[in-house]
């Protein structure tokens, strides 16, 4: 241990002993009442007899002259039940001093209906009589909390006090006398108390609130339920309640006092069901509480409605089924290993035994002590202050808990990406060699769809163990974490992909090899149901190079594992100096080219082999800004596609097109074409052929000088939705074109269930064409064929003039390509289309 740490434990034992020594001094400051009472202060002797008057019929009077009625012992052997009765109290009071005694009796029981104290002579006249219990109306608050009366008692004299004690719920009332002085410590030592319990409680409550207010959870507010009824219920066997509440309701309490038992208990179950997050599982525990909860709810009601002596055994019964609930669902999680509940169990300790001895003490079955009467309020206390660090405690574990969950795989319980990162910025803070090495389960995707996910997971785990195995082998791999026993490597970033840090400054060629050597240890067979699944692997390497960015250097790695899939050896790298990454950062620079207008279309010319003059053009989009013109087109259509702007990006190419065929028009070239190639993912703008016809309309532009070239990954995408465009497409006079036609697999099929205008012939088929008999035939084929079907054709990929040649041998319609330009801006295209100088020499003898 650190000695920093050391220091700071030092200072928390010692903060520790500092707050028992207050607790300490406090208590010996607090008054025992026993040991305190007026025939242990002064020299008056006491006598005592009681009597208990099951008919409740009887006077003072009557009991008075049947002398022999009264049992003449402690009034500690009188059994207090709930039975209804009477109860006659005599203290017969023998002062031996030479000076007069002012006396308080104290009736240690604020819950009683009504007690009648008679102060009489020794011959039995009474000589005043006093009103006392929740019934009464009395003059203040501290007789209600604080039951009581005062006499004297004159020197060398004798009185008898008695004492008539009538009441539905408990009716145990212990009598202590003292003297003025002695009661005054007594009241002060109970004021302390009380004001000790309800500042903490109201504490614990306060704190639960901000806890749920940061946390949501819901534990927090049965917790602070719990608390309340508490000090509810506390208020009222010990009579501070009538400080906290106004008097009617705190009489009201008195009356339903067995209602703030059942709150108690019902919030105690709740908690405990609760904070052992019985709620998530859902077993048959957690059904048992909800009954018993729904059990003790109603019967609380009920408590509201019938006698407090009738109702107090049904709690107690009910209690006892509480401690028995509770006592199987707080085993059942220490059974499981729910380590963090530790001080929750501890915490009912003391609330076992302070509750079950407030029981028995207001029972009678315990002997009244200034212990025992306040043994339940500091049991609460002790299980106040052992719950807030239970609490403390579950925030913990649920901090620790949620960290666990945002930096390993919830499947597999490998490391993820997060701890990949944490590593990695810990090494860029210390300047160190950062490369991040994939290894991949080459094709796990399609694994995926053969085997269940828990297989897949199975597999990934397998893999991760083993290759965990050989890492551990060489020192230059970072650790991502380590605990008391094993040092992880590794990280999971899902579909069969693995990432770990090399540390060491060497060459690529040398990492690689070590990367080879640790791919080749690893399983080649992996058995599933009977199944030999075969397995191998790709590499990719990513060095981060000047950049920090932990994205950027992530998603360099998985560039390089896709480049290993077409490299031989299947090692793949991404250095740190490469071109422009594909990200969303580009794409948004894109959609604002889009909407800036800072995009271009350059035009390659399509030429009619009848004239060799030009006919049209095919548009192609192009990205005039220094920054990104060397990224090719083709990758930026995907990125448009993948991340969504693609249907913004098309629709700017339609009107820019339109735009430019206008421009076309008024410089004379009314015939001249504009081809715009349209891809599946177009087929999503909700009504394309509604918006095509309105730019048409905005700018004025005869339908048949717009065409639209189809490729195959249309048709495949969604053919009803193709067939029902390129009809309403056709229907507004637009030309439709079958692009890259012979190199699809229903490219025939096409020609029937789609109403095209032209064919276009993939230049794959015409590159060699001179040379390749077998290109010939298709071709011509291609051309006979579309000429049949009424359709024209266009030949791309020209780049000679020999092929230009025997393609006009061949009847062909159109052609384009490199032989006569390549695309050009717009202002470049309109030269070219006014000298066309270039195919005047098309058909020159020389």
């Amino acid at each position: 241990m650190e000695l920093r740490t050391l220091r700071y434990h030092a200072i928390a034992v010692a903060i520790l002993i500092f707050i028992f020594f207050i607790i300490s001094t406090l208590a010996s400051n607090l008054i025992v009442p026993t040991k305190y009472t007026i025939d242990k202060t002064a020299p008056v002797y006491l006598q005592y007899a009681y009597y208990l008057d099951e008919s409740k019929t009887l006077t003072l009077d009557d009991i008075l002259h049947q002398p022999e009625l009264l049992t003449h012992d402690s009034l500690s052997k009188i059994s207090w039940s709930f039975t209804q009765q009477n109860y006659w109290l005599f203290i017969d009071l023998e002062n031996k001093s030479l000076k007069k005694e002012s006396i308080v009796a104290h009736f240690d029981n604020p819950m009683v209906d009504h007690l009648t104290a008679y102060l009489l002579t020794k011959e039995n006249k009474v000589i005043e009589t006093f009103k006392l219990g929740d019934k009464e109306d009395l003059p203040t608050l501290f007789q209600y909390s604080v039951p009581h009366i005062r006499f004297s008692l004159d020197s060398k004299s004798s009185q008898r006090l008695v004492i008539k004690v009538d009441t539905v719920g408990i009716s145990k009332t212990p009598v202590n006398l003292y003297r003025n002085k002695e009661f005054i410590d007594l009241v002060r030592s109970q004021a302390g108390l009380w004001g000790i319990f309800v500042g903490v409680m109201l504490m614990a409550a306060l704190y639960n609130l901000v806890l749920y207010f940061g946390i949501k959870d819901r534990v927090y507010l049965i917790y602070i339920g719990y608390i309340i009824s508490a000090i509810l219920l506390m208020g009222s066997v010990l009579g501070f309640g009538f400080y906290l509440w106004p008097l009617e309701w705190q009489l009201y309490f008195n009356e339903k006092v067995v209602f703030g038992n059942h709150a108690v208990s019902f919030f105690t179950l709740a908690f405990c069901t609760m904070f052992l997050r019985y709620h998530k599982d859902k077993c048959w525990r957690y059904k048992m509480s909800i009954i018993l909860l729904s059990i003790m709810f109603i019967l609380a009601v009920i408590s509201l409605l019938i006698p407090e002596n009738v109702a107090a055994p049904i709690f107690f019964f009910v209690m006892g089924l509480l401690y028995i609930s509770c006592i199987i669902l707080i085993y059942n999680k220490l059974r499981s290993g729910f380590r963090w509940a530790k001080f929750y169990v501890f915490s009912w300790i003391p609330l076992i035994f302070g509750a079950a001895i407030q029981a028995m003490e207001l029972t009678g079955f315990l002997p009244y002590s200034f212990a025992t009467r306040n043994a339940f309020l500091a049991a609460i206390l002790c299980e106040v202050i052992l719950m807030a660090m239970a609490l403390a405690d579950r925030v913990r574990y649920q901090r620790e808990y949620a960290l666990y969950l945002a930096t390993h795989t919830q499947q597999t319980k490998l490391l993820n990406s997060s701890k990949l990162k944490q590593a990695f910025m810990a090494l860029q803070a210390q300047s160190r060699s950062t490369t991040l090495c994939f290894i991949k389960i080459r094709h796990f995707n399609s694994l995926n769809t053969i085997i269940t996910p828990s297989q897949g997971y199975a597999l990934t785990k397998y893999i991760a163990k083993e290759l965990e195995l050989e890492l551990s082998h060489e020192r230059e791999f970072a650790n991502l974490e380590t605990d008391l026993n094993t040092r992880r490597r590794l990280a999971d970033l899902s579909s069969g992909v693995f990432a770990f840090i090399s540390t060491k400054t060497q060459s690529q060629e040398i990492l690689e090899s070590l990367l080879t050597k640790i791919i080749s240890s690893l399983p080649k067979q992996y058995e599933i149901k009977g199944l030999n699944l075969q397995l191998n692997y790709s590499i990719g390497i990513s060095s981060a190079g000047k950049s920090n960015d932990f994205e950027y250097w992530l998603k360099r790695g998985y560039l390089a594992l896709k480049d290993a899939k077409s490299n031989t050896n299947q090692i793949g790298s991404s250095s740190s100096d490469n071109n422009l990454m594909m990200d969303v950062t580009l794409a948004a620079k894109l959609q604002k080219a889009i909407q800036m207008n800072q995009l271009a279309l350059y035009y390659q010319p399509q030429i009619n082999l009848l004239d060799n003059k030009v006919s049209g053009a095919e548009a192609l989009l192009r990205w005039p800004n220094p920054t990104f013109s060397n990224l090719p087109i083709e990758e930026l259509i995907t990125l448009a596609e993948h991340t969504g702007i693609i249907n913004e990006l098309t629709l700017w190419v339609i009107e820019q097109a339109c735009k430019d065929i206008v421009e076309f028009t008024k410089s004379g070239y009314v015939d001249h074409t504009i081809s715009v190639n349209l891809s599946a993912k177009n087929l999503t703008i909700n009504n394309l052929a509604e918006k095509v016809e309105n730019i048409l309309i905005k700018y004025q532009v005869p339908a048949h000088l717009l065409k639209f070239e189809l490729t195959e990954s249309a048709f495949v995408e969604s053919q009803e939705a193709l067939i029902k465009l390129v009809d309403n497409l056709t229907a507004l006079g637009i030309k439709v074109v079958l692009d890259d036609f012979g190199t699809g697999y229903a490219s025939l099929s096409y020609l029937v269930n789609y109403h095209f205008s032209e064919l276009k012939i993939d230049k794959s088929f015409v590159f060699d064409l001179i040379n390749n008999h077998t290109h010939q035939v298709i071709v011509q084929t291609a051309i006979d064929m579309a000429h049949k079907l009424n359709l024209s054709i266009t030949i791309e990929g020209v780049e000679t003039l020999e092929i230009h040649l025997l393609l006009k041998d061949m009847n062909a319609d159109r052609t384009q390509g490199y032989l006569y330009a390549k695309a050009l801006p717009y202002t470049d295209y309109l030269h070219f289309l006014k000298s066309q100088y270039s195919l005047k020499m098309l058909d020159s003898s020389f």
